[in-house]
C-alpha cells in the first residue's frame, strides 16, 4: 500500500452494470485514489449534480477485479463538442474482488506488513550460526549450504480476535541460466476474528497495533501492505476451499518516502523484550486504550508530526503528562466533602455581591497544580527517572515556568526560552510519557531501566 500504481480498465456502478466507462485509476499513498473517466455516470441534464456513489466497480486491462469504496465526484466536464469527462476520489481500494454493497465488504482475516515490523520482531528462519561458519570456510570448502526453516506463528488472543505474528517467505526463482538465488522473508501481523468483520471494524485494531509498534520503535509506523481473505471470492476445487488474496489501499497522510534505518538496540522495546508475555502486554495495550486515549492522542500526534513547532511540542507533552496523572492518580488535594466545606467557609466571609464570582473562580481549585503532578510522578518513578533527571526541583521549576510563560505570555517580560533548553525539556517530558505508558503495560522498573538507558543513552 506504500507503492503507487495505475490501472487502466472499464468502470461501472453496481446498480447499472450495463453502462461501462473507460478510465484510469491512479493511487499514491499520500494523496489516495483517483479515477479519471472518459465519460460520466450522469445524464447531461444532471451534469451540475455531484455524485457520491458508495461503490464503483471495475475490471483492469490485466484482468483484476477492483472495488472503489467511499467515492465522491470531484470533477465533471462537458465540452462544447459534447465530450464528457469526470473524476472521482475513492477512500478505499480493494484489488481482487467485487463488493456490490458496503455491507458486503467483510473479511475473514487481514494481514498487515508494517514499517519496521521486521526490525522490531527480529524473527529469522535462517540458521545464522551455520551460515556464518559456511561463509568463513567457503574459500577452503568451495561449497555453501544455506539453511532456512519457516518460523512458527506467534499467537495472542485479544477479545474476539486472534493476533498472529507470522513470517512469510519468498523462495528463489529458477532460471535456465541461474546466476543468483535468494530467500526473502517478511513479517506480518495477521488479524483473525471469530467471524467475518467489516473493514471498518478492522481499522481500529490496525491503528492500535500501529501505535503499539510506534511506541516500541519510537518512530512513526505505517502499513506497507494490507491483504485479506473474504467469502466473496471463495472458490472450491475438489471440495477444498481456496481464497484469492485481496489487496487493500487507502490514503496515509505524511508518510515518509525515506524511512530511517533502525536496529533493535535503538528501540524502546522489541518483541524479544516481551516474547514471554507478548499476549499479556498486547492485551493490556488494548485494555488501557480507552482510559488513556487523551494521552495516546497527544503522544502520537507529536510522534507522527516531527515538524510541529517546538513550543507546541512542549505544551502537548505537558498536556499528556497532566492527562496521565489525572486519569491514573489522585486528582484532588482534598476529599470532595472537605473541599466543599472549605469553599462554603470562604464564601461566608465575603460580601454577597462577590460570592458568585468567587465561587466560579474556586470551582477547580481542588485540582492539583502542574507542579504537584510533576512532583508526584517523578517521585513515583524516581528509580527510573533518576538516570536522566538529576535535579528534579530544577527540572520542575523550568517546566512550570516555561509552561506559564508560553500559555500566558506577559508583554512586559517578553521572555522566551531558548530553543536548546526547550528542546531538552521536551525530550525529557517525552521520555516521562513513554515511561508512564510502559508502566501501564506492565513493564516493571527493572524491565524499563536497561531498555530506556540503551534507547536514550545519548540524551542529557
Amino acid at each position: 500500500m506504500i507503492e503507487e500504481f495505475e490501472y487502466k480498465g472499464i468502470w461501472w456502478l453496481p446498480d447499472n452494470p450495463e453502462e461501462k466507462i473507460s478510465g484510469i485509476l491512479k493511487f499514491t499513498p499520500t494523496k489516495g485514489a483517483f479515477l479519471d473517466l472518459i465519460g460520466s455516470f450522469k445524464n447531461t441534464v444532471d451534469m451540475n449534480k455531484c455524485l457520491k456513489p458508495e461503490i464503483i466497480l471495475g475490471n483492469s486491462e490485466d484482468g483484476k477485479d477492483i472495488t472503489l469504496h467511499k467515492c465522491r465526484e470531484i470533477k465533471s466536464k462537458l465540452s462544447s463538442h459534447g465530450f464528457v469527462t469526470s473524476s472521482f476520489h475513492a477512500g478505499e481500494v480493494f484489488v481482487g474482488a467485487h463488493f456490490q454493497r458496503t455491507e458486503d465488504i467483510k473479511f475473514k482475516n487481514l494481514s498487515i506488513h508494517y514499517l519496521y515490523l521486521d526490525e522490531w520482531s527480529n524473527i529469522s528462519g535462517f540458521d545464522m550460526e551455520n551460515l556464518l561458519n559456511e561463509i568463513v570456510h567457503f574459500p577452503d570448502k568451495k561449497e555453501v549450504t544455506i539453511k532456512y526453516k519457516l518460523p512458527e506463528p506467534i499467537q495472542a488472543a485479544i477479545n474476539d480476535y486472534k493476533i498472529l505474528l507470522e513470517v512469510r517467505v519468498t523462495l528463489p526463482t529458477l532460471s535456465i541460466v541461474q546466476t543468483e538465488a535468494s530467500i526473502k522473508q517478511r513479517t506480518y501481523i495477521k488479524i483473525e476474528p471469530l467471524k467475518e468483520k467489516s473493514f471498518d471494524e478492522y481499522l481500529n485494531i490496525i491503528y492500535r497495533i500501529q501505535e503499539f509498534l510506534s511506541l516500541g520503535v519510537t518512530e512513526p509506523v505505517y502499513p506497507l501492505a494490507i491483504e485479506g481473505m473474504t467469502e466473496v471470492n471463495k472458490r472450491k476445487t475438489e471440495d477444498k476451499a481456496h481464497y484469492q488474496s485481496i489487496e487493500v489501499y487507502y490514503k496515509v497522510s505524511d508518510i515518509s518516502n525515506v524511512p530511517k534505518i533502525l536496529i533493535p538496540p535503538e528501540m524502546l522495546f522489541t518483541f524479544k523484550n516481551i516474547s514471554d508475555r507478548f499476549e499479556v502486554i498486547l492485551k493490556k495495550w488494548f485494555e488501557v486504550a480507552d482510559l488513556l486515549k487523551p494521552v495516546y492522542d497527544l503522544y502520537f500526534a507529536i510522534l507522527y508530526n516531527p515538524r510541529i513547532y517546538l513550543e507546541h511540542r512542549f505544551l502537548s507533552l505537558i498536556q499528556a503528562i497532566e492527562a496521565y496523572h489525572r486519569l491514573t492518580m489522585n486528582n484532588f488535594e482534598l476529599r470532595e466533602e472537605q473541599h466543599k466545606k472549605r469553599i462554603e467557609e470562604i464564601l461566608k466571609t465575603i460580601p454577597q455581591e462577590y460570592r458568585n464570582w468567587l465561587e466560579e473562580k474556586l470551582k477547580y481549585s481542588n485540582e492539583k497544580t502542574l507542579r504537584k503532578r510533576l512532583k508526584e510522578l517523578l517521585s513515583d518513578l524516581s528509580d527510573i527517572v533518576d538516570n536522566y533527571i538529576s535535579d528534579k526541583d530544577s527540572f520542575i521549576n523550568k517546566v512550570v515556568e516555561w509552561r506559564n510563560s508560553l500559555t500566558h505570555p506577559d508583554k512586559k517580560l517578553n521572555e522566551k526560552p531558548e530553543d536548546k533548553e526547550l528542546c531538552n525539556l521536551s525530550q525529557k517530558l517525552k521520555q516521562l510519557v513513554e515511561i508512564c505508558l510502559l508502566k501501564e503495560l506492565g513493564f516493571s522498573s527493572d524491565n524499563i531501566k536497561p531498555t530506556f538507558r540503551t534507547c536514550h543513552e545519548g540524551v542529557k
